[in-house]
Protein backbone atom coordinates (compact mmCIF):
# COMPACT_ATOMS: atom_id res chain seq x y z
CA UNK A 1 0.00 0.00 0.00
CA UNK A 2 2.84 2.35 0.41
CA UNK A 3 4.55 1.38 -2.34
CA UNK A 4 1.67 2.58 -4.43
CA UNK A 5 1.41 5.74 -2.16
CA UNK A 6 5.17 6.58 -3.74
CA UNK A 7 4.33 5.83 -6.98
CA UNK A 8 1.45 7.70 -7.55
CA UNK A 9 3.45 11.25 -5.55
CA UNK A 10 6.34 10.22 -8.17
CA UNK A 11 4.02 10.33 -11.29
CA UNK A 12 2.76 13.86 -10.12
CA UNK A 13 5.62 15.36 -9.37
CA UNK A 14 7.16 14.42 -12.82
CA UNK A 15 3.71 16.16 -14.71
CA UNK A 16 4.58 18.95 -12.76
CA UNK A 17 8.23 18.96 -14.36
CA UNK A 18 7.01 18.71 -17.29
CA UNK A 19 4.05 21.17 -17.44
CA UNK A 20 6.96 23.61 -15.86
CA UNK A 21 9.15 22.88 -18.75
CA UNK A 22 6.24 23.45 -21.21
CA UNK A 23 5.62 26.90 -20.39
CA UNK A 24 7.34 29.84 -22.12
CA UNK A 25 9.57 31.90 -20.61
CA UNK A 26 8.49 35.16 -19.73
CA UNK A 27 9.84 37.98 -22.25
CA UNK A 28 10.80 41.43 -21.10
CA UNK A 29 8.64 44.26 -22.19
CA UNK A 30 9.66 46.09 -25.12
CA UNK A 31 10.25 50.15 -25.32
CA UNK A 32 8.93 52.42 -28.90
CA UNK A 33 11.02 54.81 -29.91
CA UNK A 34 10.51 58.36 -28.31
CA UNK A 35 7.44 59.90 -30.35
CA UNK A 36 8.19 63.49 -31.98
CA UNK A 37 6.95 66.23 -29.90
CA UNK A 38 5.46 69.40 -30.88
CA UNK A 39 7.31 71.34 -28.87
CA UNK A 40 5.52 74.98 -29.80
CA UNK A 41 3.49 76.68 -32.23
CA UNK A 42 5.10 75.47 -36.11
CA UNK A 43 7.92 73.71 -34.30
CA UNK A 44 8.46 69.95 -34.03
CA UNK A 45 11.57 67.99 -32.49
CA UNK A 46 12.60 64.49 -33.12
CA UNK A 47 14.48 63.13 -30.27
CA UNK A 48 17.99 61.56 -31.45
CA UNK A 49 18.37 58.20 -33.13
CA UNK A 50 14.35 58.12 -33.84
CA UNK A 51 13.94 56.29 -37.28
CA UNK A 52 11.75 59.35 -38.76
CA UNK A 53 14.52 61.31 -39.16
CA UNK A 54 15.56 58.66 -42.02
CA UNK A 55 13.39 59.64 -44.25
CA UNK A 56 13.82 63.46 -44.06
CA UNK A 57 16.44 64.77 -46.71
CA UNK A 58 17.77 67.88 -45.77
CA UNK A 59 19.15 70.45 -48.03
CA UNK A 60 20.88 73.82 -48.48
CA UNK A 61 19.03 76.76 -49.81
CA UNK A 62 21.49 78.97 -52.25
CA UNK A 63 21.06 82.05 -53.38
CA UNK A 64 21.13 82.93 -56.98
CA UNK A 65 19.97 85.20 -60.24
CA UNK A 66 15.97 85.46 -59.82
CA UNK A 67 14.66 84.01 -62.97
CA UNK A 68 11.98 86.06 -64.52
CA UNK A 69 10.17 82.74 -66.45
CA UNK A 70 9.18 79.07 -65.24
CA UNK A 71 11.18 76.39 -67.04
CA UNK A 72 11.68 76.40 -70.85
CA UNK A 73 12.27 73.45 -73.23
CA UNK A 74 15.73 73.65 -75.37
CA UNK A 75 18.21 71.76 -76.43
CA UNK A 76 22.10 71.93 -77.16
CA UNK A 77 23.39 72.56 -81.10
CA UNK A 78 26.64 73.80 -82.78
CA UNK A 79 27.19 77.20 -83.41
CA UNK A 80 26.33 77.35 -86.95
CA UNK A 81 28.60 80.61 -87.32
CA UNK A 82 32.11 78.16 -86.39
CA UNK A 83 31.00 75.24 -88.24
CA UNK A 84 31.64 73.80 -91.57
CA UNK A 85 29.89 71.00 -93.72
CA UNK A 86 32.87 69.79 -95.87
CA UNK A 87 32.09 67.73 -99.18
CA UNK A 88 33.46 66.26 -102.44
CA UNK A 89 33.77 69.03 -104.89
CA UNK A 90 33.92 66.26 -107.72
CA UNK A 91 33.60 62.66 -108.61
CA UNK A 92 36.23 60.54 -107.19
CA UNK A 93 37.32 57.56 -104.82
CA UNK A 94 39.04 58.10 -100.97
CA UNK A 95 42.73 57.33 -100.97
CA UNK A 96 43.15 57.88 -97.44
CA UNK A 97 41.19 59.82 -94.73
CA UNK A 98 43.53 61.59 -92.03
CA UNK A 99 41.03 62.60 -89.14
CA UNK A 100 39.01 60.90 -87.18
CA UNK A 101 36.35 61.82 -84.68
CA UNK A 102 36.78 63.87 -81.63
CA UNK A 103 40.07 64.85 -83.50
CA UNK A 104 41.50 68.73 -83.99
CA UNK A 105 41.47 70.45 -86.89
CA UNK A 106 43.35 73.68 -87.92
CA UNK A 107 41.93 75.45 -90.64
CA UNK A 108 42.90 74.71 -94.08
CA UNK A 109 43.88 71.42 -92.57
CA UNK A 110 43.29 68.50 -95.20
CA UNK A 111 40.64 65.95 -94.11
CA UNK A 112 41.27 63.06 -96.64
CA UNK A 113 42.70 62.87 -99.84
CA UNK A 114 40.59 61.48 -103.10
CA UNK A 115 41.45 60.75 -106.77
CA UNK A 116 39.39 63.07 -108.79
CA UNK A 117 39.98 63.00 -112.57
CA UNK A 118 38.37 65.93 -113.01
CA UNK A 119 40.74 67.69 -110.88
CA UNK A 120 43.30 66.85 -114.51
CA UNK A 121 40.20 68.46 -116.80
CA UNK A 122 40.06 71.43 -114.68
CA UNK A 123 43.84 72.03 -114.59
CA UNK A 124 43.64 71.72 -118.75
CA UNK A 125 40.73 74.04 -118.77
CA UNK A 126 43.02 76.39 -116.98
CA UNK A 127 45.84 76.08 -118.39
CA UNK A 128 43.64 76.46 -122.06
CA UNK A 129 41.86 79.67 -120.52
CA UNK A 130 45.15 81.73 -119.60
CA UNK A 131 46.68 80.98 -123.27
CA UNK A 132 43.44 82.20 -125.03
CA UNK A 133 43.36 85.22 -122.50
CA UNK A 134 46.83 86.01 -123.34
CA UNK A 135 46.39 85.81 -126.79
CA UNK A 136 42.58 87.78 -127.11
CA UNK A 137 44.58 90.37 -125.17
CA UNK A 138 47.69 90.52 -127.36
CA UNK A 139 45.04 90.50 -130.02
CA UNK A 140 43.34 93.79 -128.32
CA UNK A 141 46.81 95.42 -128.06
CA UNK A 142 47.53 95.49 -132.00
CA UNK A 143 43.68 96.77 -132.67
CA UNK A 144 44.54 99.63 -130.28
CA UNK A 145 47.57 100.03 -132.34
CA UNK A 146 45.99 100.16 -135.83
CA UNK A 147 42.88 102.13 -135.03
CA UNK A 148 45.47 104.89 -133.30
CA UNK A 149 47.27 105.03 -137.02
CA UNK A 150 43.99 105.14 -138.32
CA UNK A 151 44.13 101.58 -139.54
CA UNK A 152 41.13 100.17 -138.21
CA UNK A 153 37.54 100.89 -137.44
CA UNK A 154 36.55 101.56 -134.45
CA UNK A 155 33.72 98.68 -134.33
CA UNK A 156 36.85 96.08 -134.64
CA UNK A 157 38.35 97.96 -131.64
CA UNK A 158 35.54 97.82 -129.75
CA UNK A 159 35.14 93.65 -130.66
CA UNK A 160 39.06 92.94 -129.75
CA UNK A 161 38.38 94.34 -126.30
CA UNK A 162 35.03 92.49 -125.71
CA UNK A 163 36.83 89.27 -126.75
CA UNK A 164 39.77 89.84 -124.16
CA UNK A 165 37.20 90.68 -121.85
CA UNK A 166 35.64 87.47 -122.06
CA UNK A 167 38.74 85.61 -122.58
CA UNK A 168 40.06 87.08 -119.38
CA UNK A 169 36.28 86.39 -117.51
CA UNK A 170 36.55 83.04 -118.50
CA UNK A 171 40.80 82.32 -116.99
CA UNK A 172 39.23 83.90 -113.55
CA UNK A 173 36.46 81.27 -113.43
CA UNK A 174 38.66 77.97 -114.63
CA UNK A 175 41.47 79.56 -112.09
CA UNK A 176 38.63 79.49 -108.80
CA UNK A 177 37.40 76.57 -110.33
CA UNK A 178 40.55 74.78 -109.86
CA UNK A 179 40.73 76.55 -106.77
CA UNK A 180 37.76 75.28 -105.05
CA UNK A 181 39.10 71.48 -106.16
CA UNK A 182 41.61 72.51 -104.12
CA UNK A 183 44.95 73.44 -106.43
CA UNK A 184 47.56 71.26 -107.62
CA UNK A 185 48.35 69.01 -110.76
CA UNK A 186 47.35 66.13 -111.24
CA UNK A 187 44.18 63.82 -110.10
CA UNK A 188 45.17 63.96 -106.32
CA UNK A 189 42.89 66.34 -104.32
CA UNK A 190 42.40 67.26 -100.55
CA UNK A 191 39.10 67.93 -98.88
CA UNK A 192 40.02 70.66 -96.48
CA UNK A 193 38.22 71.90 -93.71
CA UNK A 194 37.58 75.83 -94.04
CA UNK A 195 37.66 76.43 -90.28
CA UNK A 196 39.08 75.69 -87.00
CA UNK A 197 37.97 72.94 -84.33
CA UNK A 198 37.01 69.42 -84.00
CA UNK A 199 35.47 66.55 -85.70
CA UNK A 200 32.13 66.49 -84.65
CA UNK A 201 31.13 63.66 -87.39
CA UNK A 202 32.85 61.77 -90.25
CA UNK A 203 31.14 59.77 -93.11
CA UNK A 204 34.23 58.90 -94.98
CA UNK A 205 36.17 55.49 -95.43
CA UNK A 206 39.06 54.66 -97.49
CA UNK A 207 38.32 53.29 -100.74
CA UNK A 208 34.85 54.93 -101.28
CA UNK A 209 33.19 56.22 -104.35
CA UNK A 210 31.85 59.86 -104.05
CA UNK A 211 30.15 62.48 -105.70
CA UNK A 212 29.10 65.66 -105.79
CA UNK A 213 26.15 66.93 -103.89
CA UNK A 214 25.98 64.14 -101.77
CA UNK A 215 25.71 64.21 -97.75
CA UNK A 216 28.53 65.96 -95.94
CA UNK A 217 31.76 63.81 -95.67
CA UNK A 218 33.02 65.64 -92.51
CA UNK A 219 31.41 68.18 -90.29
CA UNK A 220 33.85 70.42 -88.08
CA UNK A 221 33.49 72.90 -85.43
CA UNK A 222 34.57 74.44 -82.16
CA UNK A 223 32.36 72.84 -79.32
CA UNK A 224 34.10 75.47 -77.03
CA UNK A 225 31.25 78.10 -78.12
CA UNK A 226 28.01 76.42 -78.26
CA UNK A 227 23.99 77.75 -79.13
CA UNK A 228 20.89 76.85 -76.61
CA UNK A 229 17.75 77.17 -79.04
CA UNK A 230 15.08 77.58 -76.59
CA UNK A 231 11.26 77.60 -77.81
CA UNK A 232 9.16 80.31 -75.76
CA UNK A 233 5.73 80.02 -75.59
CA UNK A 234 4.43 83.24 -77.28
CA UNK A 235 2.56 84.56 -74.06
CA UNK A 236 6.37 84.61 -72.71
CA UNK A 237 8.38 85.76 -75.93
CA UNK A 238 8.16 89.43 -74.15
CA UNK A 239 10.48 88.25 -71.58
CA UNK A 240 13.22 87.56 -73.32
CA UNK A 241 15.80 90.30 -75.18
CA UNK A 242 19.11 90.56 -76.98
CA UNK A 243 22.04 90.36 -74.86
CA UNK A 244 20.44 89.57 -71.52
CA UNK A 245 21.20 86.00 -70.06
CA UNK A 246 19.71 83.20 -69.59
CA UNK A 247 20.54 79.91 -67.22
CA UNK A 248 19.65 76.28 -67.64
CA UNK A 249 20.46 72.94 -66.75
CA UNK A 250 21.23 69.55 -68.08
CA UNK A 251 20.22 66.50 -66.88
CA UNK A 252 23.76 65.10 -67.47
CA UNK A 253 24.96 66.78 -64.87
CA UNK A 254 22.31 67.49 -61.83
CA UNK A 255 22.78 71.03 -59.79
CA UNK A 256 24.87 72.37 -62.32
CA UNK A 257 23.76 75.67 -63.72
CA UNK A 258 25.02 76.55 -66.97
CA UNK A 259 25.10 80.00 -68.17
CA UNK A 260 24.38 82.02 -71.56
CA UNK A 261 23.67 85.07 -73.45
CA UNK A 262 20.78 85.70 -76.00
CA UNK A 263 21.86 86.92 -79.18
CA UNK A 264 18.69 86.21 -81.22
CA UNK A 265 14.99 85.94 -81.37
CA UNK A 266 13.12 84.48 -84.10
CA UNK A 267 10.58 86.61 -85.98
CA UNK A 268 7.71 84.59 -86.42
CA UNK A 269 5.52 81.94 -84.48
CA UNK A 270 5.82 78.26 -84.87
CA UNK A 271 1.95 77.60 -86.24
CA UNK A 272 2.18 73.80 -84.94
CA UNK A 273 3.61 74.68 -81.60
CA UNK A 274 2.96 78.22 -81.12
CA UNK A 275 6.30 79.31 -79.95
CA UNK A 276 8.82 80.95 -80.99
CA UNK A 277 12.98 80.38 -80.76
CA UNK A 278 15.92 82.11 -79.19
CA UNK A 279 19.20 81.25 -79.42
CA UNK A 280 21.72 81.91 -76.84
CA UNK A 281 25.37 81.44 -77.46
CA UNK A 282 26.83 79.68 -74.56
CA UNK A 283 30.63 79.17 -73.42
CA UNK A 284 31.87 75.42 -73.19
CA UNK A 285 35.37 75.38 -72.32
CA UNK A 286 35.12 71.84 -70.37
CA UNK A 287 33.39 70.50 -73.08
CA UNK A 288 31.07 69.01 -70.50
CA UNK A 289 28.11 70.43 -73.16
CA UNK A 290 27.40 68.32 -76.14
CA UNK A 291 25.21 69.42 -79.07
CA UNK A 292 21.76 67.43 -78.94
CA UNK A 293 21.25 67.42 -75.42
CA UNK A 294 18.23 68.67 -74.00
CA UNK A 295 18.10 70.85 -71.38
CA UNK A 296 15.66 73.22 -69.13
CA UNK A 297 16.23 77.13 -69.50
CA UNK A 298 14.86 80.21 -67.62
CA UNK A 299 15.16 84.39 -68.63
CA UNK A 300 16.44 85.62 -65.77
CA UNK A 301 16.96 90.13 -64.48
CA UNK A 302 19.55 92.09 -65.30
CA UNK A 303 18.99 94.24 -62.31
CA UNK A 304 20.82 91.84 -60.36
CA UNK A 305 17.89 90.94 -58.48
CA UNK A 306 18.20 87.36 -56.14
CA UNK A 307 16.19 84.90 -54.90
CA UNK A 308 16.28 81.60 -52.87
CA UNK A 309 16.57 78.36 -55.08
CA UNK A 310 14.45 75.51 -53.20
CA UNK A 311 13.71 72.16 -54.79
CA UNK A 312 10.25 71.51 -55.07
CA UNK A 313 10.14 68.74 -52.85
CA UNK A 314 10.74 71.19 -50.30
CA UNK A 315 7.36 73.49 -50.78
CA UNK A 316 3.91 72.45 -49.87
CA UNK A 317 1.19 74.73 -49.49
CA UNK A 318 -1.84 75.16 -46.75
CA UNK A 319 -4.38 77.37 -48.20
CA UNK A 320 -3.20 80.37 -50.19
CA UNK A 321 0.84 80.21 -48.70
CA UNK A 322 3.46 78.28 -49.21
CA UNK A 323 5.51 76.87 -46.45
CA UNK A 324 8.90 75.06 -45.88
CA UNK A 325 10.91 73.53 -42.96
CA UNK A 326 14.10 74.88 -41.81
CA UNK A 327 16.43 73.21 -39.64
CA UNK A 328 16.75 75.03 -36.26
CA UNK A 329 18.95 72.08 -34.60
CA UNK A 330 19.43 68.45 -35.28
CA UNK A 331 15.84 66.89 -35.12
CA UNK A 332 14.35 70.39 -34.74
CA UNK A 333 12.10 71.72 -37.43
CA UNK A 334 10.43 74.87 -38.01
CA UNK A 335 7.55 75.68 -40.37
CA UNK A 336 8.18 78.91 -42.24
CA UNK A 337 5.57 80.88 -44.78
CA UNK A 338 7.79 81.91 -47.86
CA UNK A 339 6.94 84.11 -50.82
CA UNK A 340 7.44 82.20 -53.95
CA UNK A 341 8.53 84.44 -57.30
CA UNK A 342 9.06 81.94 -60.11
CA UNK A 343 8.36 78.09 -60.03
CA UNK A 344 10.26 76.16 -62.67
CA UNK A 345 9.61 71.97 -63.28
CA UNK A 346 12.61 70.69 -60.34
CA UNK A 347 13.02 74.50 -58.33
CA UNK A 348 11.55 77.17 -57.27
CA UNK A 349 12.45 80.52 -56.25
CA UNK A 350 11.74 82.40 -52.79
CA UNK A 351 11.68 85.98 -52.60
CA UNK A 352 10.84 86.06 -48.92
CA UNK A 353 11.18 83.96 -45.59
CA UNK A 354 14.76 82.37 -46.34
CA UNK A 355 18.26 83.54 -46.66
CA UNK A 356 21.19 81.73 -48.71
CA UNK A 357 22.38 78.58 -46.97
CA UNK A 358 19.70 78.00 -44.49
CA UNK A 359 19.14 74.34 -44.26
CA UNK A 360 15.78 72.85 -45.20
CA UNK A 361 13.66 70.22 -45.30
CA UNK A 362 13.94 68.47 -49.10
CA UNK A 363 11.68 65.20 -49.52
CA UNK A 364 9.49 64.08 -46.37
CA UNK A 365 8.40 68.24 -45.73
CA UNK A 366 4.48 66.84 -46.60
CA UNK A 367 4.71 63.94 -44.35
CA UNK A 368 6.82 66.35 -41.85
CA UNK A 369 3.74 68.41 -41.97
CA UNK A 370 0.86 65.67 -41.59
CA UNK A 371 2.77 64.46 -38.87
CA UNK A 372 3.08 68.06 -36.91
CA UNK A 373 -0.69 68.34 -37.61
CA UNK A 374 -1.35 64.77 -35.97
CA UNK A 375 1.11 65.93 -32.58
CA UNK A 376 -1.01 69.22 -32.39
Amino acid sequence: MTGRKLSVATALLGAMLLAGCDKAPTQAPTTSPPAAVATEPGVIRFPAGSPDLDAIEIVAARSGPLPVSADLNARIAVNEDLTARVGAPVAGRVTRVLVDIGGPVRAGQALARMDAPDLAQATADKLEAESDADLKRRAADRARTLFEGDALARRDLEAANAEARSADAELTRARLRLRNLGGGAGTDLSLTSPVAGYVLDRQIEAGQQLTPGQSPLFTVTDPRRLWLLVDVPETAIARARVGEAILFEVNAFPGRRFAGKITRIGLAVDPATRRIQVRAEVPNPDLALKPEMFARARFVTDDGETAIRVPNAALFEQGLKSYVFRVDAPGTFRRLPVTVGVRGEDASYVTAGLKDGDKIVGEGALLLNAQMAGEQ
